[in-house]
């Protein structure tokens, strides 16, 4: 009986200007989900691997909700047996639920002979993002699927533009292994903002996606702020401000918050700045008593989701 595999990768949501609608896709970091028909109509989460706290309730899981939605769509219910790998925790600011959605729209696309275009899956795989976390953002699923950087351009999740990116960047990220939850992060954010405020994000925004396309290291980096959720979210990452201040000093172009947190990541253009970096940001921690992780990723269009 045919089996596919799917691997996506996880994301950088929000990469500081871009608050909801702009997503940046990782390379080796990421969720595989394999699937196989079982002949049924039914879906089945047969074993989720390091994911003890996720549901295996077809009805909650994110990934055989996004397959329910294709098969919606398709008006064809062939089930499946699901098996998922999580390559990285939930709760870390790295897109998870998304990763795991992404491959399962791609896995299942796969399985069914490609029935819908890499854009249209963004759509499904969004449906597991909402099943997972209550709202259908793209911000993670698009760059997980179609892979590059991403921006959504309207509240549709099927309308959005894959930007250019410039030459040889890399992030480099740490991930303090504590709880902070989707939820309590948009909880302490406020509903409403200064004019002043809103102005000066919207530069930042279109100096950033302007320094893309003339390929400007130097307006990205004046470019990479972010003056409206930063200062709210900061506080529940221990040693934000000291990490921020000692990369930039190292000559980092920037440095900010992966989606929601805890995670947090430094863009360098260049290889060779990555071990600088990890080690700045390892000094720091290492007179915390937390567990990390770093992760190093280059940031590039040849991203995204695959059959393994």
């Amino acid at each position: 009986m045919k089996k596919v595999t799917a691997f996506a990768p996880a994301t950088i949501a929000n990469f500081n200007v871009g608050f909801d609608f702009l997503g940046v896709a990782l390379q080796g970091i990421g969720d595989e989900v394999t699937m196989s028909f079982n002949g049924t109509d039914s879906n089945t989460i047969l074993s989720i691997e390091n994911g003890a706290d996720l549901p295996m309730e077809a009805a909650k899981n994110c990934c055989s909700v996004v397959v329910r939605c294709m098969q919606e769509e398709l008006q064809d219910f062939k089930g499946v047996d699901i098996h998922i790998k999580k390559g990285f925790a939930s709760g870390s600011g790295l897109g998870s639920s998304s990763a795991s959605s992404a491959a399962a729209a791609f896995a299942y696309n796969d399985i069914m002979g490609e029935p819908f275009t890499k854009n249209q899956l963004v759509y499904f795989a969004a449906q597991g993002e909402k099943a997972a976390c209550g709202s259908p953002h793209v911000d993670n699923v698009a760059p997980s699927i179609i892979g590059g950087m991403v921006m959504q351009k309207a509240s549709d999740p099927a309308d959005f533009i894959s930007l250019p990116i410039l030459p040889d960047l890399y992030a480099v990220l740490l991930y303090p292994q504590i709880m902070v939850k989707t939820s309590d992060s948009r909880s302490i954010l406020k509903e409403t903002m200064a004019v002043r405020t809103a102005s000066e994000q919207i530069g930042y925004m279109g100096s950033f996606v302007s320094s893309l396309y003339l390929q400007d290291v130097a307006l990205f980096k004046a470019a990479m702020q972010d003056v409206v959720i930063e200062p709210m979210r900061s506080m529940l990452i221990p040693k934000f401000a000291e990490m921020k201040a000692a990369v930039l000093d190292q000559g980092a172009l920037a440095f900010g918050i992966s989606g929601s947190g805890p995670s947090v990541f430094t863009v360098v253009q260049g290889k060779e700045m990555t071990e600088k970096i990890q080690h700045c940001h390892e000094t720091i921690y290492n007179t915390t008593d937390l567990d990390y992780k770093v992760y190093i990723s280059p940031i590039n269009a040849n991203s995204g989701a695959i059959i393994l």
